[in-house]
Order: C-alpha cells, then structure tokens, then sequence
C-alpha cells in the first residue's frame, strides 16, 4: 500500500489539474454515474466536534475511497489543525486496499478547486477583484483557485482575527501568482468593489451584509457544512441564481439554503447542480447583471476523483513510501 503525505499531495495536485479533477466529479455527480452514500457524521467530545466518514466510487473507475475527517474548533487554540483527515483508496476489483492519502491537504485542495470550477463556469469573464472572507487554509487555496481561472488584480482580505489576515498576506505575497493583496478592517468594505465574493469560514451568521453585493456578482460560499452554519444572508441566496455540488446534500446540510427556505426565499426547483452545466444541461449565468451563488458543503465524488489523481501523478513521478500490512 503506498502512504502519501500532505507535501506530496501538494506536487501531485497542483491547482489547474485539481479544478478540471472537480468538473469531472461534479459531472459524474449530476449524470448519476457516482455512488455517494450519505455521509456518516459522529459527535465526540461536544456538540461542535465532528468525526465525518465519506465513502464514494465513481462507475467507470477501478478504485473506490473513504475519507475520514475530523473537525474540532477548539484545536486552534491547541496549536493542532481544525480539520484533519485521511483517504483509503482500495482496488474495486479486489477490495485490496492502495494508498492512504494524507486528507487535509487534499480536502483543501479539493474543495478550493470545486470553488473555482464555479467562478469558471459562474463569474462575469471580466472579473478581476476578489474579496476573501476567511483567512485560513481553505482562504488560501480559494485565492489561488480564483487566480487560476481569472486574470484577478486585487484580492480584498478580512478576517475577524487581523493578524491572520496580515499573515495569510505576506504569505501569498511570496507566490509568483499572487496579484495585490490589501487587508481590510470591515468585510462589507472587502465585498463592496468585489466582482468575486468567496466566504471560507464555519461562521453560524452571516460574514458579510447583502447590501454590499453589487449586481453581477459572483458569490462562493465553501466554509459552512452543517445547518447551523451560515456565512451566507439567506436573502442573497433568494434573489441570485443558486448553483450547488449536490442538491441532496445542499439542502440537508447547507445552513443558508435551508433558512432561506424557511423564511420563503427560496425553493427546491430553484437550485441546480453544477455539474448540469458542465454537462451542457444548463446555462448557467444568463447575464452581466445576475447575480450567481455556488453553495458548496462537499461531496465525496470530489475526494474520489482527486485521490485517483493524486495516484495517478504519484505512480508517474515514483512518489509516495510503499508498506506492506
């Protein structure tokens, strides 16, 4: 079996690959040639500690995974990850199992790349400022995401931990890729000017006010997965066009969809998959003026098509350490 460690997902993942991995996930979701059982979520040690297990096979593939990821808050302050995880991939013919893959980096990744797919298929082509809600390890992957699909001249960060911020910031400042950057104090003053508005936070209220989104605006919203989690103001999502991963899971686990719901806003008829558009089913934005969200709680197809990338790259370019259990 060969083990592969977040460093190495970061060679054999790269950002362009890892977004047209997700059309492909998101494709083979919406088309129904990909088994997604619902994920099993377990509470630990309170309410807000989760341990998530995602098992998927895509139809026409020869490897069928699981991720297991746990999500404890309070591991910042432990000086520990907020999110940890790791993917099994087995053989679907044998059962035998291949690879366990380091699941942090590749959920970070993964779930950027899905982001960016919609900014791909969503955002107005004239898009060049992003505003970054979030300044953590999913805030960073969403910016270069952005960045490879759009010619982004500034990014507007916030977050409401400054340093953060500041330190995401010089980070980025040291890639090749990466435009302006300039922190802000306020996140409506981050939204205002934004073409692109991307929220990367587990936040139960909403980041930013709908007042500050101009027409023609793209919204992404990848941080919250539980019904208690909204970044989102219910009411962006009641007068934009709203695009998800999955429909079934969106309204199961998206905080935002289902308080939009409940207070009239939106329907069930009124959500599609972005995978209908990569399909060619669906148009996606009809115009400069609408505005367009891409609700996204992640969906196991996604780590399913990434894991067989990463293998793939892997066995080319000998990465990897190969045990024997």
């Amino acid at each position: 079996m060969l083990i592969l460690s977040g460093h190495e997902i970061d060679q054999c993942l790269p950002m362009a690959l890892a977004i047209d991995g997700m059309k492909e996930a998101f494709a083979a979701s919406s088309a129904g040639n990909v088994v997604i059982p619902d994920r099993t979520i377990i509470s630990l040690n309170n309410s807000s500690d989760l341990a998530i297990f995602m098992p998927s096979h895509i139809k026409d593939s020869s490897r069928a995974s699981i991720k297991s990821v746990t999500f404890l808050p309070e591991n910042e302050g432990r000086g520990l990850p907020v999110i940890q995880a790791v993917v099994l991939v087995f053989d679907s013919s044998t059962g035998s199992p291949l690879a366990l893959i380091e699941g942090s980096r590749l959920t970070a990744i993964r779930t950027a790349a899905g982001g960016g797919v919609s900014v791909d298929l969503l955002a107005r082509k004239d898009s060049t400022c992003l505003a970054m809600l979030g300044s953590g390890t999913q805030a960073k992957a969403g910016i270069e995401a952005a960045c490879a699909v759009r010619d982004i001249k500034l990014v507007q960060l916030y977050s409401p931990t400054p340093g953060n911020a500041e330190n995401l910031a010089n980070e980025l400042s040291q890639a090749i890729w990466c435009p302006e950057i300039r922190v802000v104090a306020d996140p409506d003053e981050a939204v205002r000017p934004a073409d692109i508005v991307w929220t990367a936070t587990t936040s139960s209220s909403p980041t930013f006010s709908a007042a500050s989104v101009t027409p023609g605006t793209h919204v992404v919203g990848i941080g919250s997965f539980q019904p208690s989690m909204v970044e989102i103001e219910p009411s962006i999502l009641g007068k934009g066009s709203v695009f998800v991963d999955q429909i079934a899971a969106s309204w199961a686990e998206a905080g935002e969809m289902i308080a939009a719901r409940s207070e009239g806003l939106l329907e069930f008829d009124e959500v599609n998959e972005l995978g209908e558009i990569v399909l060619g089913r669906h148009p996606g934005r009809v115009n400069d003026q609408e505005v367009t969200v891409f609700k996204s709680v992640g969906i196991a197809a996604q780590d399913a098509v990434a894991s067989s990338i990463i293998l793939d790259t892997a066995a080319t370019h000998g990465l990897g350490t190969t045990v024997q259990l």
